[in-house]
């Protein structure tokens, strides 16, 4: 009778745990599609990036917009667009926060309170990322730590040392350490002004003589 007890547990234990690989099997799937749409749709923005760059800039975006009413029309349908774009991505993001409870659960006080004065504080669409964006800071560095402490236990620190600064260190704190001064990084992945043709800005090449020769 205890032998029969004991094979229906095991039976149970065995049925419960399929179900809980299929229900993380599920999730997973659902993950990686997510994760797929959201690389496709950013490849799609990038032209929208790289167009943008292009665009007049002050003085002569005004004087484009006052000599043709057609121009100004379209700068305000594109700054309207562009922000309900901006708009959908952070509705979607919130959406994603909702649907995991962890997200708000492990913000705390001790979240870093990193300086914030710049314009973001006199655009409602800035301040609006920033408050997401440090949200979601404290469940975003403990998940990044989690997967990266796995990976040394799985491939070893041979296979890990040098990429960053510090074995020891979790990841997290070493990307901050980098962000604290980003004005390197920064101009290490802006275009040059020269490769990007700009509307309304002459490039230096066609003022300046070529020397004869």
């Amino acid at each position: 009778m205890e032998l029969r007890s004991q094979e229906q547990d095991i039976l149970k234990n065995l049925k419960r745990d399929k179900g809980e690989d299929a229900v993380k099997g599920q999730a997973v799937k659902n993950q990686k599609a997510l994760w797929d749409k959201t690389l496709e749709f950013r490849f799609l923005l990038q032209k929208a990036f790289d167009r943008s760059n292009r665009l007049p800039q002050e003085p002569v975006k005004s004087y484009f917009c006052s000599e043709d009413e057609d121009v100004s029309t379209a700068y305000t349908d594109l700054v309207t667009s562009s922000k309900k774009t901006l708009d959908s991505l952070l509705e979607l993001q919130e959406a994603l926060f909702e649907k995991n409870p962890s997200v708000d659960q492990q913000v705390n006080g001790t979240a870093s309170a990193e300086s914030n004065k710049s314009d973001a504080e006199d655009s409602d669409e800035w301040q609006r990322i920033y408050d997401l964006q440090k949200r979601m800071s404290v469940f975003r560095n403990k998940a990044v730590d989690k997967w990266q402490r796995r990976t040394q236990v799985t491939t070893g620190a041979a296979a890990i040392k040098g990429k960053l600064h510090a074995f020891n260190q979790n990841v997290s704190e070493q990307v901050a350490s980098y962000m604290r001064d980003p004005s390197r990084m920064i101009k290490q992945m802006q275009q040059s002004r020269s490769t990007v043709a700009v509307f309304g800005i002459v490039p230096r090449e066609a003022i300046e003589p070529i020397p004869e020769v």
